[in-house]
Order: structure tokens, then C-alpha cells, then sequence
């Protein structure tokens, strides 16, 4: 291995590179598949959520959860639960002065709210829904009514019984969220308000449930729906939300061909320098086999160099991207100073990414490696067979 050392330090090296640049970018890829779970399910739809039968499909005003009140108790006592909070919606009129636009209304109960939501927190004016008879509405929409802080919003739409609905909530705070779309089309009022309006009693349309690991949430929701009502469904976010899954799906698809790439082309590389080595070291081969030395000894001499090679670059490789993943996960790559933070507000990304490092980001990159260079280092040692004894011996670079 020694005797052409620059040779094995660039073949250590080219493996080195590999897992470096692909552990860093999976972990990359891993530590933001976390916040963009948790973005979408706190700006939307939670991690779980409970609706009329029907209402996913076609969302009537009518379509609503009986017992709303019974169920979330039930829903307290399930130990994976950590928040739960109900909503009512419908889509509404809204007007100032001699502006209207059309937004969704949604009735939620602020403390609740607060712990299933980021929207409570995401203020960029004024309070959350400080009184019965306040409103909380996105920036654009705020901008688009020309409203500001203590302005009257009329709000029109039709109730349960086909009545006129008509509320005239004050503006007493504004979110930013990031999202166009939430800013631009979302305005919440207290839930009691809502229902009176609505004509709702004390129904709602949808409950929201988040729970503790958001990635493994089949045994909470057969939970969920062992306490049902016939007339209601249970829903994941993955059910809810299928464009952030998809996403993920895309995301993995896509940097899997660019890692798939970069590790044929360094294997490609790494194999080159098998078959130069085999080929420098043809008489001396010869040699060794005159003396009586079988030729899977000398294939399993060969395997073992290159085996030693693997595991030199794969030691220094994740040595390198652990040492340079330590101050990233501290301090994170801020989005903003990449110039896209406005594209990773529509997948309701943080401002900052941080890596994150688990198993198969630290095993992917040296097993594909592992098994590429093995397998070049059995079609390179293929020469040890193919070549007679008398060539071997009589061979000359």
C-alpha cells in the first residue's frame, strides 16, 4: 500500500471527500424534514386531526363533530396526546370601507390554540384575541383591507340554518406566518363568537390533536378511532397535507440520484487505481504464484488492501463530518443568507437549518462505498486468473 503512497493518500482521500460532502448534505436533508413536518402541522392541519365523515371531501357548514366536548375529554386521557384544540370554519365576507375580500373564518379557542398552533406566536401587531369580540388576521389580508389595529371588520357569510351570518369583529392583532397564502386569505375569531354567528351550538368542524413523535402515529390513531363516533374519521398529516409528503418523497428521490452519481464516480475513480496496481504488480504476481502461492490467496491478499483502503478513507471521512457537523448544529445555516427564505416559507421551513445525524446518514455514504469498491476490486483481481504464469513472469510495464 506504502509503496506508492501518493496514490493510496488520493485513494483515501477521493473516499474521504465522498462521505464528507454526502453525510453532509443528508444531514442536511434529515434535519429539515423534522421542522418542515412540524412548520406545516402548526401553521395547518396538526398532527392528527378528527372531522365529520364526510367533510374532508366536500367541507359543508352543516358537516360538523357532535359531542365536540365528550370527545376531547376522551382525547385527554390517551398518553401519546399532548395538545388538543377544536375549530370551526367557513368561508366568509369581508369588508372596510370600500374594500372586500374573501377569507376563511376560523372560530378556535385561543388557549387551546396556542398549544396546537405557531400562529399565536408569529405576531407582528397587537395581541392574540384578547376579548370575545377580536379578530387575528394575516399581514397581506390586513394590507389588502387597509385595516390597522382597532378597526371594525364586517363580516358576512350564511349560517347553519340559511340565515344571514354577520359578525363585526375589531382588529386586535396580525400575524406574519412566512406563508403567502395563510397570510393572504386567513382571518380567526373566538370560537364562541363563531358558533353564535354560525348558528353552531357547541359543534365544531374540526378537532386538531398533535402528539409526541409525529412520524409514527399509526398506534394513536387506532387509538383515536376506537373512541369515535360512527359519523366522524380520524386523519393523519400525511392524509391532510399529501403535498409535504410528496415533497419529502421528491427531496429523497432527487438527492439520492446526486449522491447515487458522485459515489459511481469516485468508485469509477477508486477502480482505475485497482486495475493500475494490479497491472504495476503483474510479475511480482507471477512470482509469488511460482512459489507456490494459489491465486485465491493472492485475490484475498488484493481484497484485503483494498478493504484496509476502504476503512482508512471511511475513518477519516466521518472523523471530518462529525468534527465539521458540530459548530453547524450549533449555529445552523441561516436561510436568509442563502436569498431563499421567501421559497422555504411556502414549505414552511424555519429561518435556520440544522443539521442532524443519525444512523443511516452516518452508514449510507461507507456501505455504498464499501460494496462499490469491493466489487471493482474483484473485476480488477479478474487478472490474477486470466493471465498464464509464464506472461505474468515475462511481463514488463
Amino acid at each position: 500500500m506504502w509503496r506508492h503512497k501518493r496514490r493510496t493518500i488520493l485513494t483515501c482521500s477521493a473516499i474521504a471527500f465522498a462521505i464528507v460532502l454526502i453525510q453532509l448534505g443528508m444531514s442536511f436533508q434529515v434535519g429539515s424534514y423534522g421542522p418542515m413536518i412540524e412548520g406545516a402541522t402548526r401553521f395547518g392541519s396538526g398532527h392528527l386531526q378528527i372531522q365529520h365523515q364526510d367533510y374532508k371531501d366536500e367541507p359543508k357548514l352543516e358537516r360538523t363533530i357532535l359531542n365536540s366536548n365528550d370527545i376531547i375529554t376522551k382525547l385527554s386521557n390517551i398518553p401519546d396526546i399532548s395538545a388538543v384544540a377544536p375549530r370551526s370554519e367557513s368561508f366568509a365576507l369581508l369588508n372596510n370601507g370600500q374594500k372586500s375580500y374573501g377569507a376563511m373564518i376560523i372560530g378556535v379557542d385561543p388557549t387551546a390554540e396556542s398549544e396546537v398552533s405557531y400562529l399565536p406566536r408569529n405576531i407582528s401587531e397587537g395581541e392574540y384575541l384578547p376579548t370575545s369580540d377580536s379578530a387575528y388576521a394575516g399581514t397581506i389580508l390586513a394590507k389588502n383591507l387597509d385595516l390597522e389595529l382597532g378597526d371594525e371588520i364586517v363580516l358576512l357569510s350564511h349560517d347553519n340554518l340559511g340565515g344571514i351570518a354577520a359578525s363585526v369583529p375589531i382588529l386586535t392583532g396580525i400575524f406574519t406566518s412566512g406563508n403567502d397564502q395563510l397570510d393572504r386569505a386567513m382571518i380567526q375569531i373566538p370560537l364562541e363568537i363563531f358558533n353564535e354567528v354560525f348558528q353552531l351550538e357547541n359543534d365544531v368542524h374540526r378537532i386538531v390533536v398533535m402528539v409526541d413523535n409525529p412520524l409514527d402515529l399509526d398506534s394513536t390513531k387506532t387509538e383515536i378511532g376506537q373512541i369515535l363516533p360512527p359519523s366522524t374519521q380520524v386523519y393523519d398529516w400525511r392524509e391532510l397535507m399529501p403535498e409535504i409528503s410528496q415533497n419529502i418523497r421528491l427531496d429523497k428521490i432527487s438527492n439520492g440520484i446526486i449522491y447515487g452519481t458522485l459515489t459511481i464516480i469516485v468508485v469509477l475513480s477508486i477502480a482505475n487505481t485497482f486495475v493500475m496496481s494490479i497491472f504495476e504488480r503483474t510479475r511480482e504476481f507471477g512470482t509469488l504464484r511460482a512459489l507456490g502461492m494459489k491465486n485465491f490467496a493472492l485475490f484475498r491478499m488484493f481484497l484485503t488492501e483494498s478493504i484496509i483502503l476502504w476503512l482508512l478513507g471511511v475513518s477519516i471521512g466521518i472523523t471530518v463530518s462529525i468534527l465539521g457537523n458540530l459548530p453547524l448544529a450549533h449555529y445552523g445555516i441561516a436561510l436568509s443568507a442563502l436569498g431563499v427564505d421567501q421559497f422555504a416559507g411556502q414549505f414552511y421551513l424555519p429561518d435556520r437549518l440544522y443539521p442532524h445525524i443519525d444512523m443511516n446518514v452516518l452508514l449510507v455514504a461507507p456501505l455504498a462505498l464499501g460494496v462499490g469498491i469491493c466489487i471493482t476490486s474483484m473485476f480488477a483481481a479478474a487478472r490474477m486468473y486470466r493471465i498464464s504464469l509464464i506472461h505474468a513472469l515475462r511481463f514488463k510495464e
